[in-house]
């Protein structure tokens, strides 16, 4: 108990450390070393964990996010407050000048604000947070479904558009697409900054995106996440008594798990795969974006495959210290964290889905051992950004926010 009370502690310290706040907004931003701004992910992780200590911080930072919400429903993936702009160059700084908007970037992130309006309206039955986030929830769920879905391919799948999006910036699985020899930062960030200059030049018309065809990719993670929000976009529906509505997120949700499982789901390897928007190629590499699809209701045959093939796989993502962001027996598995990030080493944010996901599932047990790695990482590196997954040394960012998604596990 007291070992829990100390852990407790030290991500509450770590969130009240890298707040930023002022009349107008209040956000907590990843790590005051690397990353000072806001970004949409953290921010529903960080509110997660907020309400636990402090209620009213997790829902200033949910409508913090909303403000920046353009007005077709996208919600950005980064918001630049004028707190973080000006001070030492951060990490995303270099691409500012190129975003048409000065205040928030023009691509999204992993869906996950229902689940994080979910976890605070659980822990405190405000009303009237819920019906203020609501409307808003809805422009955002409605634009990616019109947006990214229909306007693409219109299988109940949505596509992302930038590696960004994926919230997993450097996946092997991209390397299918951007063709970029001898991978290293300066190339990548070139080539990312390329996809943006040319979305700027089609005014970010996602027909017109659709035609360049630069990163168009229906990713596994991405539409896991989007697929569970959509039923916890029903619930809080429910909850308003808005049946009309609960049925439309319910009806998409099940049409875009039927597309998962015919399209990504490959039969010979017992793996979920990103695909190409457009070809619906598979995309093989084995990442822990296929291991996201835990969090859904599957079949008893693919769950067992998911997690006795892949999950608990000595070759691939069970290691001393899980689960690592690409599978040991990949040519691409680096375990030691750098600036190419998401080559290996293990990360809190997905290890909390797949925690999750073996939970709602029946794996209490081997949910449970990946939660004692989780705190053992933090004894021995603190909350950090990224982690070995052979010797759980901290890599990146110090006093990581998300990192403290540990607590909800507790």
């Amino acid at each position: 108990m007291n070992d829990i009370i100390n852990l407790q502690e030290r991500a509450r310290k770590v969130l009240e450390g890298n707040v930023f706040s002022s009349e107008t907004f209040f956000y907590t931003c990843p790590s005051l070393d690397q990353y000072t701004h806001q970004w949409l992910w953290d921010s529903c992780f960080h509110a997660i964990i907020w309400s636990y200590f402090n209620p009213e911080n997790a829902k200033k930072e949910l409508l913090s996010l909303i403000k920046k919400q353009f007005d077709n429903g996208m919600l950005p993936h980064m918001c630049y407050w004028k707190s973080a702009v000006g001070l030492i160059p951060r990490i995303g700084d270099f691409l500012f000048k190129n975003w048409p908007e000065k205040d928030r970037s023009r691509i999204t992130q992993p869906p996950l604000i229902a689940q994080a309006v979910e976890k605070v309206y659980a822990q405190t039955q405000d009303q009237a947070f819920l019906e203020r986030m609501i409307i808003p929830l809805q422009k955002y769920y409605d634009w990616l479904h019109t947006e990214r879905n229909e306007k693409v391919s219109g299988d109940g799948l949505v596509s992302i558009i930038h590696p960004w999006e994926s919230g997993m910036d450097l996946l092997p699985i991209w390397d299918h697409i951007h063709k970029i020899k001898r991978l290293f930062t300066i190339r990548t960030a070139l080539w990312l900054n390329k996809i943006i200059k040319k979305y700027n030049q089609v005014n970010w018309e996602i027909a017109k995106i659709r035609e360049l065809d630069l990163f168009l990719v229906k990713d596994v993670s991405f539409n896991a996440i989007y697929l569970l929000n959509l039923q916890v976009m029903a619930n809080l529906c429910g909850l308003l008594d808005q049946k009309e509505k609960k049925e439309i997120y319910l009806q998409r949700a099940e049409e875009g798990k039927k597309t998962l499982l015919e399209k990504c789901w490959d039969e010979e390897t017992g793996f979920f795969h990103s695909i190409h928007a457009l070809s619906d190629q598979k995309l093989p590499e084995i990442t822990i974006s296929g291991l996201f699809p835990l969090i859904l209701d599957l079949d008893t045959q693919k769950l067992d495959r998911l997690v006795k093939a892949h999950l608990l796989n000595e070759k691939e993502f069970w290691l001393p210290y899980p689960v690592p962001s690409v599978a040991k027996s990949s040519p691409y598995f680096t375990p030691k964290g750098g600036t190419l990030l998401w080559r290996g080493p293990t990360w809190f944010s997905p290890n909390w889905y797949i925690v999750k996901g073996l939970q709602s599932n029946g794996y209490e047990d081997i949910a449970q051992e990946i939660i004692t790695k989780m705190i053992e990482m933090v004894h021995i590196s603190g909350f950090r950004e990224q982690y070995d997954p052979f010797t759980a040394k901290g890599y990146g960012a110090r006093n990581f926010g998300w990192s403290t998604l540990l607590i909800d596990l507790l």
